[in-house]
């Protein structure tokens, strides 16, 4: 194993256990992955783990060409959803999966998510929002929307978030569990009083704040 995957292996478990920390997934939910560019394979997380226990070496590697496990273990149910994101869109090259509860509520009862605060404007936008399905059909509709979108909310289920880094899609399914509390606590004080920002607003902060990262 040479030294690229052995790091990238940290920052996929790293980001599985801050997920759960943070409360984005339960202990068994979720899922991640990430190309290894010079092995022409990937890194995703096993099925049915611990999610705050993962080690490094409970990852699995997976030849990108084939689909075909290298080595031992199981992968991720949703193997194929992370697969068609990357033959889709050439620019990504992580993909994390989570079931943030505020914004699936709010997405599934059939709220018009906008775009909320400005770290979501110049990261995020606004997800796609999808019916719920899975398999085969979850992997079609996902990656027909990747090209238009860095995220899609699948109702009933989660998010998938992707981006040219684990921690960047990692970001991205934070800052819009956050717009989605911010949204709750509005509605707490009677209605949906947390207006979504303008087109002239978003275009605003795009034009004069660059992301720090």
């Amino acid at each position: 194993m040479n030294h690229k995957e052995q790091l990238a292996r940290q920052t996929l478990t790293e980001v599985m256990k801050k997920l759960y920390s943070r409360g984005l997934i339960s202990i068994y939910g979720g899922n991640a992955s990430l190309l290894l560019s010079d092995d022409n394979a990937l890194l995703i997380t096993p099925s049915g783990f611990n999610k705050e226990n993962l080690r490094e070496e409970d990852l699995v590697k997976v030849d990108f060409a084939s689909g075909k496990v290298l080595g031992e273990g199981k992968p991720s149910s949703e193997l194929k959803t992370h697969m068609s994101i990357y033959k889709a869109n050439s620019a990504v090259h992580a993909v994390v999966h989570a079931h943030p509860p505020t914004l699936v509520g709010l997405c599934t009862s059939g709220f018009d998510f906008g775009v909320y605060t400005p770290e979501q404007a110049l990261l995020v936008g606004k997800p796609m929002v999808i019916k719920f399905c899975m398999g085969e059909e979850l992997a079609k509709q996902v990656s027909s929307l990747c090209l238009d979108s860095s995220t899609v909310v699948v109702k009933n289920h989660g998010v998938f978030a992707w981006g040219p880094t684990v921690i960047e899609a990692y970001a991205k399914i934070e800052i819009l569990e956050e717009a989605a509390k911010m949204v709750v606590a509005g509605n707490a004080m009677g209605g949906f009083i947390v207006n979504s920002l303008s087109d002239e607003q978003v275009l605003g902060i795009l034009k004069n704040y660059k992301p720090s990262h």
